[in-house]
């Protein structure tokens, strides 16, 4: 058993798809499963192969890289788009796509992106290097399972642009009426978005609903003092009436001196 991470090509471009088959050759912890020059057979044979990443080409003929990636059924493997029109990468990131890489793709580059991977989704099972026609029907599905990882990171709507926001930079959320006000270590940003819909991105057990308008990171609170509390940039916070037994029950779980 080893830590290899399978790779599946689905590019159209012959000297692409070459490009990629070598460059995932050239690291060591990759193993190439498959490459497809048409999208609708690779739809077909791709979960048979269980790859734990897509190289996905975002313009082929009968059906793109988009329009691939909507109808690829939830859980999939991460994907990393490639093309040559940056226009279309926010296109890919909407659909929750780990990089997208330029072409001409250029090594420095794509390891940048399998670097990216790594960092966003650090617990990788083992999964063996036997080729899947060589595993017994007893093992087959858990030894082929895709690698899920849970996402680290979330984009978000801004007025001008689409914004990565890493869940671990968040330190609390604002609610504004129809929109939220997120507090970032080094920024912050407004977005359309629902209280509700924010709770079911977040990770659950890390963040706490302390009041109707706000979301804190737990690790960013410092202290609490009746129904006030203190974060890690100074800021206070009011505790909601109705927020207030769920906040003290939920610091009591990590009370050394209870």
């Amino acid at each position: 058993m080893s830590q290899t991470l399978r790779c599946a090509i689905i590019e159209d471009e012959p000297l692409a798809q070459e490009l990629l088959e070598k460059y995932v050759r050239r690291v060591s912890f990759l193993k190439l499963a498959g490459t497809f020059d048409d999208a609708i057979v690779a739809f077909t044979e791709l979960p048979a192969l269980a790859p734990h990443i897509i190289f996905l080409d975002i313009n082929m003929p009968e059906m793109t890289g988009i329009e691939f990636l909507k109808a690829l059924p939830a859980p999939h493997p991460v994907v990393i788009m490639t093309t040559a029109n940056p226009n279309h990468a926010l296109d890919g990131f909407e659909l929750g796509v780990a990089d997208y890489l330029l072409k001409p793709i250029t090594f420095d580059r794509f390891l940048k992106a399998i670097g990216r991977v790594r960092e966003r989704f650090p617990a990788m099972a083992e999964v063996s290097e036997k080729p899947a026609a060589q595993v017994t029907s007893s093992t087959a599905v858990s030894q082929q399972e895709p690698f899920v990882a849970e996402l680290t990171f979330a984009y978000f709507k801004t007025d001008k642009r689409i914004e990565q926001v890493l869940f671990a930079d968040i330190e609390y959320v604002e609610a504004l009426g129809d929109y939220l006000r997120i507090f970032l270590s080094d920024r912050n940003i407004v977005t359309h978005l629902t209280v509700k819909k924010l709770l079911e991105i977040l990770p659950a057990g890390l963040f706490v609903r302390v009041h109707r308008s706000y979301i804190v990171q737990l690790q960013h609170i410092r202290s609490m003092e009746g129904n006030m509390l203190r974060l890690s940039s100074g800021k206070e916070l009011l505790i909601g009436p109705n927020y207030r037994d769920e906040v003290r029950n939920l610091l009591k779980k990590w009370l050394a001196n209870s």
